[in-house]
């Protein structure tokens, strides 16, 4: 008589470079290495994948062979097993418990955050400040701007955004800037490009916006004025219907402009526009190639507001020119400035932790909140059921 063949137990894992995202009625794994992903509603299959995320379970829970011959649970372990995502252990060949690092963030508070990422407020909080949007115009006062200017640490990215033609002394401004071996950006309407010195030339980029209708004589020469200077040119088309977006292609094609970018505007009465064009489906979001270190970014920071600073003529500072001010460059220190923005702005910090966000499977492969959520007045920007 043969024996009776004994039931195998076995440790069920997930790989470490697998994301996980999990709400009360679904549970995705994302692939960071191929984008490959498996999406399950399955209750069973929601509570194995819960208690493997567990901390104390350390990304490795039991998994009995009575649990795993359950329809739901064998089918999704197969899944996860072709594809890469996962695997089942047996006991037998495991002395003791196995341990694996899962891609868990589990930080929510804003201090949490700042261990993990050996980040202290108040002594490294200026190795932060990555890029300077300054707004200028003919009430800029450009010695003062420059005393505080003066100040700031490390090589950041500038952007002069205005008419630079208007500003009083905009050549000292020009020559503080050429200093700097960072970039440095104007950004301008196509009506307001000036001649810069050909010192300047290879220092400086052009970013030239372009809304519309268009002015076609005064684009063409301001074309023929960019052509004569050797600085690197990107046109920003600004589009709000789907109109603007085929003058534009036939601009491009017209002048064969090599470095360009549409830019969404929203006008308060085109949202059949952006929803068409801007706002995202499931496909759109799973198919964009994410790895771990974006998927904690996004827990973590809003990396279109991340280290940025907005200063206006009138010296007020602002992280995201939506929000509060932080503070005005004639009577703070870019210190308290930027300080003030870690420990009580809305924008750096600015993820999708609200509702309805917070209860979607798809939550952190979303990109973060942008400025249109604020100009539309939704929490975001999806179709995603």
């Amino acid at each position: 008589m043969m024996p009776a063949k004994t039931a195998i137990d076995y440790w069920f894992t997930i790989e470490p470079y697998v994301f996980v995202g999990i709400t009360r009625k679904c549970v995705l794994l994302y692939n960071t290495l191929d984008g490959v992903s498996i999406e399950s509603d399955k209750e069973e299959v929601i509570e194995l994948l819960q208690e493997t995320l567990k901390e104390k379970n350390c990304g490795v829970v039991l998994l009995t062979n009575k649990r795993y011959k359950k329809k739901d649970i064998n089918n999704f372990i197969h899944e996860l097993r072709e594809k890469y995502m996962g695997d089942i252990i047996d006991i037998a060949l495991s002395k003791s418990k196995p341990v694996q690092l899962l891609p868990y963030f589990n930080f929510t508070d804003k201090h949490e955050i700042y261990k993990r990422h050996n980040f202290s407020p108040r002594k490294n909080v200026l190795d932060n400040l990555s890029e300077i949007s300054i707004h200028i115009d003919s009430t800029t006062d450009t010695t003062k701007l420059l005393f505080f200017l003066q100040s700031i640490p490390g090589d950041p990215t500038f952007n002069l955004i205005g008419n630079i033609g208007e500003v009083p002394k905009y050549d000292e401004l020009l020559s503080y800037f050429d200093q700097y071996p960072s970039p440095k950006n104007m950004l301008c309407s196509y009506q307001n490009v000036i001649a810069l010195q050909p010192a300047y030339e290879n220092n400086f980029s052009y970013r030239i916006s372009v809304h519309f209708p268009i002015d076609m004589p005064q684009w063409n020469r301001s074309r023929q004025l960019l052509l004569n200077q050797t600085l690197s040119i990107e046109t920003i088309f600004e589009v709000s219907s789907e109109e603007d977006c085929q003058q534009a292609e036939q601009i491009v094609d017209q002048y064969q402009i090599e470095k360009y970018r549409l830019t969404p505007i929203y006008t308060g009465n085109n949202i059949r526009f952006f929803e068409e064009n801007v706002f995202l489906n499931k496909e759109d979001i799973l198919g964009t190639s994410m790895s771990i270190k974006d998927f904690f970014a996004r827990q973590a920071m809003n990396i279109y507001d991340f280290g940025k600073i907005n200063i206006i003529p009138t010296g007020d500072v602002y992280a995201n020119l939506n929000h509060p001010a932080l503070g005005n460059i004639y009577t703070d220190s870019i210190y308290e400035i930027v300080h003030k923005e870690v420990e009580e702005g809305k924008s750096w910090f600015r993820i999708r932790n609200q509702a309805p966000c917070d209860d979607c499977v798809y939550q952190w492969l979303c990109p973060p909140p942008s400025n249109y959520e604020i100009a539309i007045g939704r929490p975001n920007l999806c179709r995603v059921k």
